[in-house]
């Protein structure tokens, strides 16, 4: 009796046991068991359109002409006739280099040319005598040939000394450097007395020709082959310049008054970057920019069917942007975004979303994964 008491005892003490047990495990489940987090955000509803694309690149700009004037003849120099950063014309004298030696040496070959001048018309008279007597068979034909040479050789001698009188004019002609083109003074770093010659590191000047500028930027290989496969033209030049109207954005950030247009691209990829370089052309009649500003050109294509996601609406991890996409229960999960173009306050995508796609409009990062979303305002 007593054993059979016992063992009822301890069967109940053990289902006792298991039931407190139990109660503890479902109690510490509902204490661990965390709601789904509910945020109220706006939402952006995503639908396909047309999008105008603006793709910026730095440029570099030169003037139509940018000429190093250099000296050809050496010597010092005697006057200087404009002022750093003067606009001149066309064949405007701009150096004056001291020329007495070239002086003295065209006095040197004038006084060489009338001699040679004299000798010829003395051969020129011994060339007749003989003739004449040759003729009259006085005497041997031998005599008439050597005063004809004579008379050749002395002419030739006229020739020769022109040539160095000529020359001598040449070098005098050098003695003023002149403005090969029209446009603007650089800095000029000899002053009067220097001593200048052709072999000189530095130029007198840099003359700049500003009525047209060039900007010179650079393209990745996949935009040119993107551009190829997609713009009209029958080659690559005339597909770049299909693009109407280039915009220069100055310094700070302004759009320059005047359009451009591309009008050369280089004949080689730069192998180390694996770009081209491209020219775009800009009238300059206000003469407002200069050899060595920069800025940034802007070209601009139409793509159609793309979404337009605001730069507002992602967030960026680790190198990669991310929005919160939301499903039909309008839980948020993050997407990362893929072959995506900005485009000024937008990323331009033409695949990875469709048509009703719902995101969180702005303000993601404050917005905890998979949450339930309120929308404030569906755009």
């Amino acid at each position: 009796m007593k054993r059979l008491i016992n063992t009822n005892v301890k069967r109940s003490v053990l289902l006792f046991a298991v039931l407190v047990m139990t109660s503890a495990c479902k109690n510490s489940d509902k204490e661990t068991e965390q709601p789904t987090p509910s945020v109220e955000a706006e939402i952006l509803t995503l639908q396909p359109t047309d999008a105008v694309i603006d793709q910026t690149f730095p440029a570099s700009l030169q003037g139509k002409d940018n000429v190093q004037l250099r000296p050809q003849i050496s010597g010092y120099i005697d006057k200087i006739f404009v002022d750093e950063g003067a606009f001149v014309r066309a064949g405007q004298p701009l150096f004056r280099i001291n020329a007495s030696v070239y002086r003295e040496q065209k006095n040197t070959a004038l006084a060489s040319l009338a001699m040679a001048k004299s000798q010829l018309a003395s051969a020129k008279l011994e060339l007749d005598k003989y003739k004449v007597l040759t003729d009259n068979k006085v005497v041997a034909d031998f005599q008439f040939k050597k005063a004809k040479t004579n008379y050749e050789n002395a002419k030739a001698a006229v020739t020769q000394q022109q040539t160095l009188v000529a020359s001598a004019d040449v070098n005098l002609g050098f003695s003023v450097v002149k403005a090969p083109v029209s446009g603007y003074i650089g800095r000029i770093p000899n002053r009067l007395g220097a001593l200048v010659g052709p072999n000189d590191a530095q130029p007198l000047t840099t003359l700049s020709q500003v009525n047209e500028i060039y900007a010179y930027f650079s393209l990745p290989e996949n935009e040119i082959l993107k551009i190829n496969a997609t713009r009209p033209g029958a080659n690559l030049l005339e597909k770049l310049k299909s693009f109407r109207d280039i915009i220069l954005l100055l310094a700070d950030g302004k759009p320059y008054n005047h359009p451009g247009k591309i009008d050369m691209m280089d004949g080689q990829f730069d192998a180390t970057t694996g770009s081209v370089t491209l020219r775009a052309s800009f009238p300059n009649p206000e003469s407002l920019l200069r050899t060595g500003n920069t800025g940034r050109i802007v070209m601009q294509s139409t793509e159609q069917n793309v979404f337009k996601i605001p730069l507002l609406a992602t967030y960026e991890i680790q190198d990669k942007l991310f929005v919160g996409l939301l499903n039909n229960k309008n839980k948020m999960e993050r997407v990362a975004l893929k072959n995506y173009i900005k485009s000024g306050d937008f990323y331009i995508l033409k695949s990875g979303f469709k048509s009703g796609d719902r995101i969180i409009a702005n303000e993601l990062s404050g917005v905890p994964e998979n949450s339930i979303i309120q929308p404030k305002k569906v755009q």
